[in-house]
């Protein structure tokens, strides 16, 4: 992610050093607080020190002066306190997961997502369950010392690991939406399922709608949205598995997922789509391995890979 930066100076004017500062980040749970009241309830300041440190231009967010004590605080804000960390009962710098990232410049980004981790903010989650744009967010605002400019372009479910692209400025945002929404974007997963399919290499043609018998899922139905998989056979394995790479034509929900189950050959470890070996796996084995895409700025072909987590990978020949 690059070195912590100092903040830019102090009141008086001269270059202060990395630890004679502290840095705060708003997180989801106190995005909207004052500033005040963030800073008090973040170190071990009362409300009354907080304020004087803000109004004697201690306090910079994102980097900027900021005297006013009623402000109110927007997620992935930086914020630096021009005191040790000692005297405020903190760390010099917050401890946040760090993601992986695969590829970043300043117009876009792909970083890799774990399973089990949600792409975007549920209206369940816990703060102490942070989304995985949360987590991309806070990382750039932590290196940075700004607030960074973020858009997930598109999500992974939950049970599923792998690349997943961002952009990082507004004049890249409409480009990738568009390369995304014309199909110029080519999404290759990963999966090892149940059965030997009959041959190596094959399409999945058959529409996706929801499944009215069940809130979350997925069914094939001649009443869904078109949804197209190719499919690839990786590695015929003993006992009955087999690796496959699966090209995605259409996005539909699950449709990977969807697909694989209906053609007989569910995702190990896939309760939901009908997994007879669910117990095999923690989790249903399915990787979004690689993007590749037209680069926003230059209009170059780019190709970013995502190594593949342990759990599958121990299945690869």
């Amino acid at each position: 992610m690059g070195a912590h930066p100092s903040p830019a100076g102090h009141p008086g004017g001269q270059a202060r050093n990395v630890t004679d500062f502290t840095r705060l980040l708003v997180g989801p749970d106190r995005q909207g607080e004052r500033l005040d009241v963030f800073l008090a309830e973040t170190t071990q300041l009362s409300r009354r020190a907080a304020r004087r440190l803000v109004a004697d231009g201690f306090v910079r967010r994102n980097g900027d002066p900021l005297r006013v004590q009623s402000r109110a605080l927007t997620l992935g804000d930086v914020v630096d306190v021009l005191r040790p960390a000692e005297e405020l009962g903190v760390p010099p710098l917050p401890e946040i997961t760090t993601p992986d990232l695969l590829f970043h410049d300043r117009f876009l980004l792909v970083a890799a997502k774990p399973a089990g981790v949600l792409s975007q903010p549920a209206e369940d989650r816990s703060p102490d369950d942070p989304s995985f744009d949360h987590q991309v967010l806070l990382a750039l605002a932590l290196s940075t010392g700004q607030r960074p400019f973020l858009r997930m372009l598109h999500r992974l479910d939950r049970i599923t690991s792998g690349a997943v692209l961002f952009a990082r400025n507004s004049s890249a945002l409409a480009p990738l939406t568009r390369a995304w929404a014309e199909g110029q974007v080519e999404r290759a997963y990963l999966a090892v399922v149940e059965g030997h399919p009959t041959t190596d290499g094959f399409e999945i043609d058959r529409p996706i709608a929801r499944d009215r018998g069940h809130r979350w899922r997925f069914r094939c139905h001649e009443s869904g949205r078109t949804a197209r998989t190719k499919v690839q056979v990786v590695a015929r394995l003993h006992g009955g598995l087999c690796v496959v790479r699966c090209l995605l034509i259409t996005g539909r929900t699950h449709q990977v997922r969807v697909h694989l189950s209906a053609v007989g050959h569910p995702v190990l470890g896939d309760r939901l789509y009908g997994s007879k070996r669910a117990d095999e796996a923690n989790r249903p084995l399915l990787h979004a391995a690689s993007l590749t895409l037209p680069h926003p700025a230059t209009g170059k072909e780019l190709r970013i890979e995502c190594p593949t987590p342990q759990d599958l990978a121990k299945f690869l020949p």
